[in-house]
Parts: structure tokens; C-alpha cells; sequence
């Protein structure tokens, strides 16, 4: 995310998306009723022409927000509030298709701090890492993103046997999977994961031909279940802090345990955690992304406006992740707090 231009005396942010997190991220921040301007291709009616698609600028006041997990494009659906006057577009429907590489500017009537926190917290990007996971019978590759795991490719490897004697067929098949994908996403790092011996000669293999820093790392099985039991892992953890997905799995065990040991120690649903923000107990808070799209926006959006005011850790979990579905169980919002509170449950 590229921050263009900030005028806080108007309410406005402009920015510039740079990569598909920033789309996730613009969503989060986006309500009904907000005022977003921005380039776009419109259909209009011109005397002796007829119906033309030409570019201009215009701006709408928001109704609706979609946004698919992991594509490169959010549209914006509204009403047309500016817009050349030649062509009595106000008052029309219009959406806005916003990919990466697009400038957008958002005018709220008031911004909070959470909301600013959430784009400036992606001006400086972190690690990107890619995940490949395999043993004997099958293999996973993902890219790890803020919004959650996004699987490349999933395959079954050639069947080897010691009697096939096929080990090299196996090996070449990872190899030869990795460099094609690599030549389809950008990365930061690798991490190559399997029982056994296999990720010793993999990531030997790849580092002749890359340049990307690789790691290593043990998982019980390959493909799916091992990337997810990878992200899970305390090594993965510490490399790669940055990334929101990490650091969430991280609170939510945090979390677990104190729910078991100390449960007052934790609060979990929106009124236990209201509670415990207004008490300036929180020290950790996940939130999932839903809550930030529903008629609970103004009270999640002051709850963690509180909790960062007062210095403690918010996290937005996209519903893309595994963590998404024990968070749901959990009405959707936890928190680890400072100091024992006690809750009527």
C-alpha cells in the first residue's frame, strides 16, 4: 500500500494498491456511506455516436463492497455523487473495479485510528514467503499472505518404492513443480518442508538455480495437512513474525491455553470483550474479518480503537484461514488480557 496523500482536515486518504493484500486491507476499511473517487472506463451517451466507453473520474457514495479471497480486484458499488457534467451521470449506479496497481481515494465523515493504523501498518511490507510441503506420495505449494494461505498447486508425486528405484523421478518432479511456480509469483523466501531426507536435497537442488534464501523444515506428511501443520510450527513462527496470519495463530494458542488454565484471564465474544476493552484489560485482541462488514462495524471498530489507543496487539483474521473457523466458534472476536476479569458465562 502506497499512501499518496493524507488530508485528515477533509477526511481523505488517497492511496495505491500495490499488492493483493491491499485489496483485503481497503475492505476492511470500507463502509457503506463512504465517499470513493477514483479512474474508471463508463458508458455514455454521445449525440451522432451513440454509446461510447470513455475514461473519467467520478465519485460514489458507497452501498456495497465485494471482495474475492486472493483475486486482484475489490469492486465498489454506488452511487454516483461527481462526475463530468456533460454526460447527467449523477444519481446513476456505477462500480468501481479496483486491481492492483490502481489509485484510490476514500473520504470518510470521521476516520478512526484503527482504521489509518490498518493502512499505514501496509506502506512497509514484510516477508512473502512460499510454502512447499511433500513427502513420498504428494505435494503442496502456497503462498503465504496476510488474508491467509493461498494454494498454488496440489498434486500426487510419482509412487516410489525402494525396489522402483524411481527416487530421482520423485525428486525432479518437486524440483522441476517449484521453478514453475516461482516464475508465476514473487517471493521473499522459501520454505521447503517433508518427512525424511526429502527437503535436504530439494533445497539443495533449488539453491543452484535461485537466488531466494531457502529453509528447511520438518513435517509429518506432504501436501495440504503439512502446509497447514508448517504455519503452525514455532521455527515458521519466529521467521516469519510479520506476516498477520502468524502472529494470529500465535495469540489464538496464547489464547487456548489460558482459556483452559486461567479462563479469566481471556474474553471471548463481542460483549465479554466490550467489556474487557473498556476496562483497559486487553493486552491482545483477534478479530475476524466479517466483523468489520456487518451491523456490528461501529461497535468492533470502537472496541479496537480502545485496545490500540491503550498500546495492545489487534489482529484481523481473514475468513479465509483455518483460524476463521474456531474464531466463528468463539463469536468471532477473543482477547488475552492484562489482568483477571470476571464474566457471568
Amino acid at each position: 500500500m502506497k499512501i499518496l496523500n493524507k488530508d485528515l482536515r477533509r477526511n481523505s486518504i488517497r492511496v495505491k494498491v500495490e499488492d493483493e493484500d491491499d485489496l483485503w486491507i481497503l475492505k476492511t476499511v470500507l463502509r457503506e456511506g463512504d465517499t470513493v473517487i477514483s479512474s474508471t472506463l463508463r458508458d455514455v451517451k454521445i449525440d451522432g455516436e451513440g454509446k461510447r466507453r470513455i475514461p473519467m473520474k467520478l465519485a460514489i457514495k458507497v452501498k456495497k463492497i465485494y471482495f474475492q479471497p486472493f483475486s486482484s480486484r475489490l469492486r465498489i458499488n454506488g452511487i454516483i455523487i461527481e462526475g463530468p457534467e456533460e454526460y447527467g451521470l449523477k444519481g446513476s449506479h456505477h462500480t468501481f473495479n479496483v486491481d492492483v496497481g490502481n489509485e484510490v481515494e476514500i473520504i470518510k465523515d470521521l476516520w478512526t485510528s484503527s482504521e489509518i493504523k490498518r493502512l499505514e501498518s501496509h506502506v512497509v511490507k514484510g516477508l512473502k514467503a512460499l510454502l512447499v510441503a511433500f513427502d513420498f506420495d504428494e505435494l503442496s505449494i502456497a503462498i503465504l499472505y496476510d488474508q491467509g494461505i493461498k494454494y498454488l498447486l496440489e498434486r500426487n508425486l510419482p509412487h516410489f518404492s525402494k525396489d522402483s528405484g524411481n527416487l530421482e523421478e520423485l525428486l525432479g518432479s518437486i524440483n522441476e513443480a517449484v521453478l514453475k511456480t516461482l516464475k508465476l509469483v514473487d517471493c521473499n523466501v522459501i520454505v521447503v518442508a517433508s518427512p525424511a531426507f526429502l527437503k535436504d536435497v530439494v533445497a539443495e537442488r533449488l539453491g543452484k538455480e535461485i537466488n531466494i534464501k531457502i529453509f528447511k523444515d520438518i513435517v509429518s506428511t506432504g501436501g495440504r495437512a503439512g502446509i497447514e501443520e508448517l504455519v503452525r510450527r514455532d521455527s515458521i513462527k519466529n521467521l516469519l513474525k510479520e506476516i498477520n496470519l502468524i502472529e494470529s495463530e500465535k495469540i489464538f494458542e496464547e489464547f487456548m491455553k489460558l482459556l483452559i488454565k486461567t479462563p479469566s484471564r481471556v474474553a471471548y465474544g463481542l460483549n465479554e470483550v466490550k467489556l474487557a476493552a473498556n476496562s483497559n484489560a486487553v493486552a491482545k485482541l483477534l478479530v475476524l474479518d466479517e466483523m468489520l462488514s456487518d451491523s456490528n462495524y461501529d461497535e468492533v471498530e470502537d472496541i479496537l480503537n480502545m485496545v490500540e489507543d491503550k498500546g495492545g496487539t489487534v489482529r484481523i483474521v481473514s475468513s479465509e484461514t483455518p483460524l476463521s473457523n474456531s474464531l466463528k466458534g468463539l463469536g468471532g472476536i477473543i482477547a488475552v488480557l492484562r489482568y483477571d476479569l470476571s464474566f457471568d458465562r
